[in-house]
């Protein structure tokens, strides 16, 4: 396999603009299929193939609206990415748009030039690519887009060769609910979130849920530093939890959940990590840390994008839709390593018991996409 890291700033080319982006003729229009998930466009077999073709994937080009080293969904489709290439020895391309380009324009152009170049699938996704991929991919309706993390507009957009996944965050966080639940000493545990937005929400409301179904009577602290990278500020409203009472801490805040962590090694209790495999993380830089989390979880990236690309070669993936992906499919959820055996059996084995009702439809996850503000506050006041 051969892999090259690219970075694509402002060195793309001045000269190209959007405008020079070419449209390639669209196949023969596929029969409308169902709809994968609610608001999704119709479902297609693969873009560029007839029917029962085998599908050649020689090139593939994943593309981060970031760097590497984000220690979270990026990082994991770069992972997923790598292991797909190496299983068929497919060259394999990771173009790091950067955080230094901001101009939307620019990341349509140097999309534009990945699609002309030669690749047979595209890799991409986080919601800061929704507008390039809503614009570029319907000018090539025969290049595969597969992408995560993101949450586009089929209705608005023919985008009948993308396939696009999000996932449930409030699934995830009710796992770290059941587990702090279980592991609290003081029947009293917070939350310390970023901004007031839905999917922070999202995080409180589906962690507050799992709690509660533990402990009916849990006390969970609630705060926000409306702000995704302050973690002294963070470190603040968690040390001030803890004061309260706090003994496990759950952070959906960013890189702000850094001061997080800081706070429960600081004051000896204990916290759960997010986003990423924190223990793991932190096994690297500062043993302190790790020793306070007691287990992960996370938006499984990974394993997310690893069984798109398996559906696709098996064409099964429902192009022109969106999907939702979670715990089922193991998609979301707790990580599973060596540091999340060291939970107690009963701790794990309630662990299992929720995931398996999660699966089966016997525990709806509340969610706090659609709810009202008052809706929202009732959640928290049942919580105090």
């Amino acid at each position: 396999m051969k892999k090259k890291a690219l970075l694509l700033l402002m060195a793309l080319s001045m000269a190209v603009s959007l405008t020079a982006c070419g449209k390639k003729e669209a196949p023969a229009a596929p029969e409308a299929g169902t709809e994968a998930n609610a608001g999704a466009g119709t479902e297609n077999e693969q873009p560029a193939e007839e029917a029962g073709e085998k599908i050649e994937i020689g090139k593939i080009v994943t593309v981060l609206p970031n760097v590497r080293g984000d220690g979270g969904t990026h990082d994991l489709a770069c992972r997923a990415s790598e292991s797909i290439a190496e299983s068929i020895g497919a060259e394999l391309d990771i173009v790091e748009l950067g955080t230094a380009v901001t101009d939307s324009a620019k990341w349509e152009a140097a999309m534009c030039d990945l699609c002309e170049a030669g690749y047979d699938l595209i890799i991409t996704g986080g919601s800061l690519m929704k507008d390039t991929i809503q614009t570029v991919a319907p000018m090539y309706p025969e290049m595969p887009f597969i992408c995560y993390d993101v949450s586009l507009d089929f209705d608005t957009a023919d985008m009948a060769n993308v396939y696009s996944m999000d996932f449930y965050q409030n699934e995830a966080a009710y796992m770290a609910g059941v587990i702090a639940a279980n592991m609290t000493e003081s029947n009293y545990i917070g939350f310390v979130g970023a901004t007031k937005i839905p999917v922070i929400y999202d995080f409180m409301v589906g962690f507050i849920a799992g709690a509660q179904e533990v402990n009916p009577d849990i006390k969970v602290a609630v705060a926000f530093t409306n702000d995704f990278n302050d973690a002294t500020l963070a470190k603040e409203l968690a040390l001030a939890q803890i004061t309260d009472g706090a003994d496990v801490l759950y952070p959906a805040c960013g890189n702000a959940a850094a001061g997080v962590y800081e706070a429960a090694r600081d004051k000896d209790v204990r916290a759960i990590g997010n986003d990423q495999d924190v223990a793991s993380k932190y096994a690297q830089s500062d043993e302190t840390i790790q020793k306070i989390i007691l287990a992960s979880v996370m938006k499984k990236v990974d394993n997310a994008v690893t069984s798109a690309y398996e559906r696709y070669v098996a064409g099964e993936l429902p192009f022109g839709s969106q999907e939702t992906v979670g715990v089922a499919i193991d998609g979301a959820g707790v990580v599973k390593n060596e540091y999340y055996e060291e939970l107690p059996d009963e701790v794990k084995d309630m662990v299992a018991e929720y995931e398996q009702k999660i699966t089966d439809g016997t525990v709806k996850v509340p969610t706090a996409l659609g709810m009202s503000p008052e809706e929202i506050d009732e959640i928290i006041n049942s919580a105090q």
